[in-house]
């Protein structure tokens, strides 16, 4: 057969190769937006749902079992004004969201104090949504709360029942679960609430934990961590489970102020000993570790290990970041606190995120129990950024963290992001949600992750043909990479790893109009799986790549 015969039906075999593995609605290649100081990994921001009159905030996120993804806002309902809490879900790692719970509340005069969800199931049969929200009075002496935990089919977003009972006064809440490594005496799994209420009749504040080891049908346990007659706020709760200690337990964390118009106070910390039923420990106050932070302290977030294997000292690690306030220059910077034996003492390290002279603050934090790394986000008020941080849970060089972006967020429209960093199980990566600014001062929920490579391609009327594959894919030693060109232009194709490191440049020239094999050689590369990007002046195109060995 003559070779340019041979050529061509290769490279139209491979074009039909190409369609059949293009993304949903098109044959396009997914591409990497064109913007500097971006990672490779992240694309444009994903509106959650675009609903210009409503004030979306206090967005958060969370998945289930097989990467379906659940994120919610609370907003003031514009025609009753009531409280109001909606819901989304995304059964394509967030890249499309549809509406799942729309929830208002009958109270004039009132706003959701917090809210959080959480979702459990090991099969599309069983998934649960659980929503737990805390409701205050405007103008209320402490704030008069009402809180509630419902329960949802995580399929059909019909409502089952409430998680009994109320939550008293309820002013703050946070959720955790241990659903995808289960503690030994939960069945099938266990839920906890922790929630500050205050009792406006002697005007006292409590930090209550409540727990169901039956998947969540009823709550069977509750225990009173702490109380106090100056103002608990907020709180935020998660599950620890390793090799040695798969009793399981909760790990809380709670802001105490001297007032309500305080801006900071002390962060302190608690967890239920032996399992996850029991008793809490005595509170630690975390800022006294930290003579600048005493007392100037606000917003602490959560995460601890969860797993089937141990840290390096024997035991689980966890980490608690908060705001620090720095009067001298009046700004923000975050104090984070890590302890490697979170189930035998109480024996904090204080550490920070890297040194920086730009503002920092509202921080979140999750934990991968795929790879046993801790994934921070939060909002850099100086440059206006969302940055995406992780670090493995052993702690080696605590000050020392991976920057994977400085800002995933395209929009600098940022007053308050309070931004959500949140596992994806499916996908085993970490997903984020934050609130933007819009337009007559309402929020807009946004979302974004490390694997959404999908974007827009700047074409210059379709000087560009856009064709770009490797194969075969998987591969084990050598890969072939295909391009067309409708102009001669400069080339560059770059093999980078998960978290947008550049391994290798296979080529970087200028190129003719035509269509172009480059043969190279991947035998050095550790097996796993890769992103290959083709870069001209015009685009930026991307495809998955898998070696295997």
């Amino acid at each position: 057969m003559d070779t340019r015969i041979f050529a061509s039906l290769l490279f139209l075999f491979l074009l039909f190769i190409h369609r059949l593995d293009a993304q949903p609605g098109g044959s396009i290649d997914p591409l990497i937006p064109l913007q500097q100081n971006r990672s490779v990994l992240f694309e444009k921001d994903i509106v959650i749902h675009d609903q210009p009159i409503q004030n979306q905030r206090k967005v958060t996120i969370r998945s289930a079992f097989n990467g379906w993804l659940y994120a919610g806002y609370s907003y003031i309902d514009d025609v009753y004004h009531y409280p109001s809490i909606t819901i989304l879900k995304s059964i394509d790692n967030g890249i499309t969201w549809t509406l799942f719970v729309d929830m208002h509340q009958p109270f004039d005069n009132s706003y959701i104090g917090s809210f959080d969800i959480t979702v459990c199931g090991d099969s599309n049969s069983n998934i649960k949504l659980f929503l737990a929200f805390g409701i205050v009075v405007e103008g209320s002496a402490g704030g008069i709360g009402d809180g509630h935990v419902l329960r949802f089919n995580g399929s059909t977003g019909v409502y089952e029942d409430e998680v009994q009972p109320p939550l008293f006064s309820a002013i703050n809440v946070s959720l955790a679960s241990d659903c995808m490594f289960p503690a030994i005496n939960s069945n099938p799994y266990s839920l906890g609430c922790l929630y500050s209420s205050h009792y406006y009749l002697n005007n006292t504040d409590s930090i209550i934990f409540r727990s169901s080891d039956n998947g969540g049908m009823y709550f069977d346990n509750q225990r009173v961590l702490a109380g106090t007659g100056e103002k608990f706020r907020k709180v935020a709760l998660t599950y620890g489970r390793g090799l040695s200690t798969n009793s399981g337990q909760y790990f809380a964390v709670w802001e105490e102020k001297n007032t309500l118009s305080s801006n900071t106070g002390h962060i302190f910390t608690a967890y239920s000993d032996p399992d996850f039923n029991s008793p809490f420990t005595t509170p630690e106050m975390l800022d006294s570790l930290d003579p600048t932070a005493y007392n100037n302290a606000r917003n602490p977030s959560i995460a601890c290990q969860y797993n089937n294997i141990d840290n390096d000292s024997s035991n689980l690690t966890e980490i608690v970041l908060f705001d620090k306030y720095l009067p001298s220059s009046n700004s923000y910077d975050i104090q984070g606190c890590y302890n490697m034996k979170s189930t035998i003492n109480s024996h904090f390290i204080p550490f920070s995120l890297g040194s920086s002279s730009e503002s920092r603050m509202e921080p979140s934090i999750s934990f991968n129990p795929f790879d046993s790394t801790f994934i921070v986000t939060y909002y850099n008020s100086t440059s206006q950024q969302l940055p995406f941080l992780r670090k493995n849970f052993n702690m080696i060089n605590p000050d020392s963290w991976q920057v994977i972006t400085p800002g995933y967020n395209d929009s600098s429209n940022l007053i308050d992001p309070y931004p959500i960093v949140a596992l994806n199980i499916g996908q085993k990566q970490g997903v984020m949600a934050w609130t933007s600014e819009g337009t007559d001062g309402n929020g807009i929920s946004l979302f974004d992750a490390p694997y959404l490579i999908t974007g827009i391609s700047k074409t210059d009327n379709n000087a560009f043909t856009n064709f770009f594959m490797a194969y075969p894919n998987p591969c084990s030693t050598s890969l072939k990479v295909a391009f067309q060109l409708a102009r001669s232009e400069i080339v560059t194709i770059t093999l980078y790893n998960l978290i947008g490191q550049s391994s290798i440049t296979i080529t970087n020239q200028i190129y003719r109009d035509g269509k172009y094999i480059i043969n190279h050689d991947v035998s050095i590369l550790p097996p796993g799986s890769y992103l290959l990007s083709c870069r001209t002046e015009t685009t930026l195109s991307t495809r998955k790549l898998l070696i295997i060995r």
